[in-house]
């Protein structure tokens, strides 16, 4: 995750997205869990505020407790990513929160072809 986040290593991000889409995928892993998740991420891109991605953790572990070991897998990588971002002060959060968000947006992309080749994609 410092390779990922800290070093911004896109190239890094879009691998590993691609395999923990996966699976979470397998995990089987609900959309509706990720999206909830995600819609917090997607409104700290509009206005950062770094105190409600601390809070981004206690749901993260309310996520692992009801969805298993897809919500585990989530929490465990997103925690991963969130104690990145909080190894730096100042500008360097919202610097590294903003890899930290493509790389989710990397996970949900190839989350979502998966489920899709699979059927189960939920709307």
């Amino acid at each position: 995750m410092q390779q990922i986040v800290a070093g911004e290593d896109y190239e890094l991000l879009v691998r590993r997205g691609a395999e923990w889409g996966r699976q979470l995928a397998e995990a089987n892993l609900r959309m509706a869990q990720i999206r909830r998740v995600f819609g917090e991420v997607k409104r700290l891109q509009m206005r950062w505020e770094p105190q409600r991605l601390r809070m981004l953790r206690p749901r993260l572990s309310y996520v692992a407790a009801r969805a298993g070991r897809g919500g585990v897998l989530l929490r465990d990588i997103l925690s991963s990513a969130i104690d990145t971002v909080f190894q730096v002060q100042g500008d360097g959060q919202q610097k590294r929160f903003r890899v930290m968000a493509d790389l989710f947006e990397a996970i949900l992309a190839h989350y979502t072809e998966v489920e899709r080749r699979q059927g189960r994609r939920e709307e």
